[in-house]
């Protein structure tokens, strides 16, 4: 997934949040059912894109248990993996891992994290956690890691252009063709109005917002376990040709064929885009647009709708010295106190669906919405998810440039398929 970006103004918030619900949250547990020793002060890495709620959430912890303290490094996130990996193969690994849940895969295939499968047996909301993250999470049965951190990609539209154009504000795209048709009206107002934008020299990017039109048409671009591309799945041929017919008909501004994110969301902050997909995260940074009226929905296919789990999911390292407080520190964060009075307070989506709808969520419908999209998010199953699905060079920004742009559907299948299968190879 795209690092997520949050503003850096909302952390002197968590933070004041965390602190003030300190008086409230529930004290971490002290009977692990399995053995899980180390009661001391203990270390945790956080990616630099996710540090803000993180920061808040130590510094809470830290304030309940001055003896049991967490210490917190910040590690960028495109050297997040490779210096993990280091750190815990050099024997110098941190006690708490909050990783990207598109790589956590990676890491439990080297056997990196510790197995909490007793521990989250014994929670009694195990089932209310983000199905998604628990099962990109787990390996033969055994869990790894745990949500922690939870965006999901949606489709953002614009209401005044909506009724502007004609379309009811109430009732957004619910299909593909009802994208392209809305796209078709908002275009037509012209005045350097478009009815759609993606970053189409993206890959982090068209990975959190593309693949969910093509789960929602009910298929997928790879097998069920991530070794095979298939990309002549007739779902991933609907979700591209709705893009290349929006790019061929002038639908999307000439300049997402080249952005790389870097303009992502600002075409949609103007107010001259109808329709752009992004993640949960835009909530909080389009509110601040007083004249933006938008509404969030479901990212629609042809036979559904679906959403992309982004976010971390946070584990205990192998050779972990202080993993009984790692334990009590998971467990703690994901209590209802604190889910309640610092994660959904800050703005945030919540770990679990039970503790979803509350005060916070009810005063901003979006984020409930978002919320409830979270049970049936997904994440790519694969081990090469960065090769793959990140790196600019790689085969899957490739591909959907080649069907979209070049407008070659046969030639983009033949020459993606060669290209997933080398890297996944490597």
């Amino acid at each position: 997934m795209y690092p997520l970006r949050r503003p850096a103004a909302i952390a002197a918030a968590l933070l004041t949040l965390a602190l003030a619900a300190c008086g409230n949250t529930d004290a971490p547990t002290s009977s692990a059912p399995a053995a899980l020793t180390g009661d001391g002060p203990a270390t945790l890495w956080v990616r630099a894109a996710d540090e803000p709620l993180d920061k808040a959430l130590v510094a809470a912890w830290n304030e309940q248990n001055p003896n049991r303290k967490i210490t917190m490094l910040t590690v960028p996130d495109a050297q997040y993996v490779q210096k993990y990996v280091q750190a815990v193969r050099g024997g110098d690994a941190p006690d708490l891992a909050a990783v990207d849940i598109a790589n956590v895969k990676s890491l439990t295939g080297q056997g990196l994290l510790t197995d909490i499968t007793a521990q989250v047996d014994a929670l009694p909301y195990k089932s209310a956690l983000a199905p998604a993250g628990v099962q990109i999470s787990t390996v033969d049965g055994k869990v790894y890691a745990l949500p922690h951190q939870l965006d999901v990609s949606m489709l953002y539209y614009n209401k005044a252009l909506f009724t502007k154009a004609g379309l009811d504000p109430a009732k957004p795209p619910a299909s593909l063709d009802e994208v392209v048709a809305a796209a078709r009206k908002i275009t037509a107002l012209g005045d350097g109005t478009y009815g759609f934008a993606f970053a189409g020299n993206c890959a982090g990017c068209n990975a959190y917002t593309l693949l969910p039109y093509i789960w929602a048409s009910g298929g997928d671009i790879m097998n069920a376990d991530g070794t095979q591309a298939t990309l002549d799945d007739p779902a991933v041929a609907a979700a591209l040709n709705a893009h290349k017919t929006m790019w061929d008909e002038k639908l999307m501004p000439a300049a997402v064929k080249d952005d790389n994110g870097a303009t992502w969301l600002s075409g949609f902050q103007s107010g001259k885009i109808g329709m752009l997909a992004l993640g949960s995260f835009g909530i909080s940074v389009y509110k601040a647009e007083q004249n933006l009226d938008f509404g969030v929905t479901a990212i629609p296919g042809t036979k559904g709708t679906s959403a992309f789990l982004g976010g971390d999911v946070i584990g205990i390292s192998k050779g972990a010295k202080n993993a009984k407080t790692a334990w009590d520190f998971i467990a703690w964060s994901m209590s209802e106190d604190v889910q309640k009075n610092v994660v959904a307070k800050t703005g945030q989506l919540t770990v679990r669906s039970d503790t979803a709808d509350n005060p916070s969520t009810r005063a901003e419908p979006r984020l409930l919405a978002a919320n409830q999209l979270i049970a049936a998010a997904k994440v790519p199953v694969t081990a090469k998810y960065n090769s793959l699905f990140i790196d600019p060079t790689g085969p899957y920004l490739q591909f959907i440039r080649d069907w979209v742009f070049t407008g070659d559907p046969a030639k983009a299948i033949d020459k993606g398929k060669s290209g997933f299968s080398s890297r996944l190879a490597s």
